[in-house]
């Protein structure tokens, strides 16, 4: 017995050696893994200390080894994340939890952010817990999204969206924002290259469709065509591209942008027309004023009994190209922000008094004025005063066969409410919103009527300037009440 207990205990003094070499090995390959791994690793304590790093850790911090050893953890925590810290803290070392996963954002040297997965392993060392932490840093990952929010953020607030079309496969694929385009509000699950070209008008079908099929010889694709919306409403859209080839050099698919021009084409149109209007408006009075002076020229010697007559067209047709010079000049003040306001205290009625005494003097019209004749108002008495002629301008001309134009002045609450009132035809409700557009004239019943489509935009403007409002009452058949208001 005691041979063999001494033959059992030489054999313990033999192995206790070995299985400190075995600890020390295993201790030393565990440091070589922890310095030279490419993951930023450290290990913390129960106090979220920091007891030591690797150099991918201190690379990701942008820190030196002994700047960071010895902290804690929280001061390089992101304020909205240092809870989760708190919450891995009571899950290892205080219940026990033998790892841990939590995503963290981490305040780095130069005061920049870094993103990371944090998994934490618990381990013992001379009794004591420590915690083995591994963090995966996906910043780019954080940044792609950003990037790709603010992308689509972009390309919706331009009405823009970016797509791609595979020649091969017939795949195509889009950016968020490109059935919106279309007018869809629940997004089409199987866009290709037909469903693509059938959103267009006939002609532009066809057109979209020829150039597609030739864009692979061609690398550039630039295309504006007309679409029919789900709602039945027309839109102008713009479609761009560029082809990329295979690796057989030849052209695989293409990539490009679409977006709304809906607005750009209408303001071309808008522009076009007001161009075709104003010429014609201007050419009638300077043809006219033209032919005055002419007559004036002939007769200057001799002058007869035409002579007074000749004058007061002369002065008609100049009257009318300044009150048309005056609106493009309003119009272009309005739009470079120089349009200012000279406010004075003036009583309301007697610049309605004062504003159409020629419309009762022609006898063709009747105005007929009611309100309190002591309201007093602070505004600029002359722009107020036009936009009164334009709405007296807008009742000759649109309510003919009605003689009498009542125009009111009423007080309602902290504000004066100024309307004048014909009995015409009245305005079909359809066109209402579309009054105080620039450029706008609206031809009732397909009448043809004078004017640059500006005299209720500026009115508008003016009303805005002063802080009121604008607007109309009407009703087909019976008449229009045009109406602003101005704060007492």
């Amino acid at each position: 017995m005691i041979g063999k207990n001494e033959k059992s205990h030489a054999m313990s003094d033999k192995s206790a050696p070995d299985f400190k070499n075995k600890f020390h090995e295993c201790n030393d390959r565990f440091h070589s893994i922890f310095n030279l791994t490419s993951a930023a690793s450290k290990i913390i304590d129960g106090d979220l200390t920091i007891l030591k790093v690797n150099p991918a850790l201190t690379e990701l911090l942008g820190y030196t080894a002994e700047e960071v050893e010895g902290t804690k953890i929280m001061d390089y925590a992101c304020k909205e994340y240092k809870n989760y810290w708190h919450q891995l803290q009571e899950a290892m070392w205080q219940k026990g939890q033998p790892f841990f996963k939590l995503d963290a954002c981490i305040i780095k040297k130069d005061k920049s952010l870094a993103w990371v997965h944090v998994t934490t392993i618990l381990f013992k060392e001379d009794d004591v817990s420590y915690g083995f932490t591994i963090l995966d840093d996906y910043t780019y990952r954080v940044n792609f999204d950003e990037s790709e929010k603010r992308l689509n953020m972009a390309l919706q607030y331009s009405k823009m969206a970016v797509w791609e079309l595979n020649f091969e496969k017939n795949l195509f694929i889009y950016s968020e924002g490109f059935d919106q385009i279309f007018g869809y509000q629940i997004p089409l699950n199987d866009w290709n290259k037909e469903t693509l070209l059938n959103q267009f008008m006939t002609e532009d079908k066809k057109r979209l469709r020829d150039l597609l099929s030739g864009v692979k010889n061609d690398l550039n694709l630039d295309f504006q065509g007309m679409v029919k919306t789900p709602d039945g409403s027309i839109k102008w859209v713009h479609l761009q591209g560029r082809t990329e080839k295979g690796a057989d050099g030849k052209p695989e698919r293409i990539l490009g942008t679409i977006y709304d021009i809906t607005k750009e084409k209408l303001a071309e149109r808008h522009k076009d027309d007001f161009i075709s209007i104003a010429s014609h408006e201007l050419k009638t009075p300077i043809t006219a004023l033209k032919a005055s002076l002419q007559l004036l020229n002939k007769i200057k010697q001799s002058p007869n009994e035409k002579l007074p007559g000749l004058i007061e067209q002369a002065n008609k047709s100049m009257i009318k190209v300044s009150v048309l010079v005056e609106d493009l000049l309003n119009v272009s003040k309005m739009n470079e922000g120089q349009f200012q306001l000279k406010k004075t205290w003036f009583n309301v009625l007697k610049v309605i008094e004062d504003c159409c005494p020629h419309v009762n003097a022609d006898g063709l019209f009747n105005i007929i004025t009611a309100g309190s004749a002591e309201t007093e108002v602070f505004a600029d008495a002359e722009r107020i005063q036009r936009v009164l002629i334009n709405f007296v301008n807008n009742a000759m001309k649109y309510a003919s066969d009605s003689r009498d134009i009542h125009i009111t002045v009423q007080k309602i609450d902290n504000n004066v409410k100024v309307s004048v009132i014909d009995y015409g035809r009245g305005i079909p409700t359809e066109k209402i919103p579309y009054l105080f557009d620039r450029y706008y004239r609206a031809d009732l019943n397909g009448g043809q009527y004078s004017g640059l489509g500006l005299g209720l935009y500026i009115s508008a403007e003016i009303i805005k300037k002063h802080h009121g409002e604008i607007g109309v009452n009407s009703e087909v058949g019976k008449g229009s009440e045009f109406w602003f208001t101005l704060p007492l």
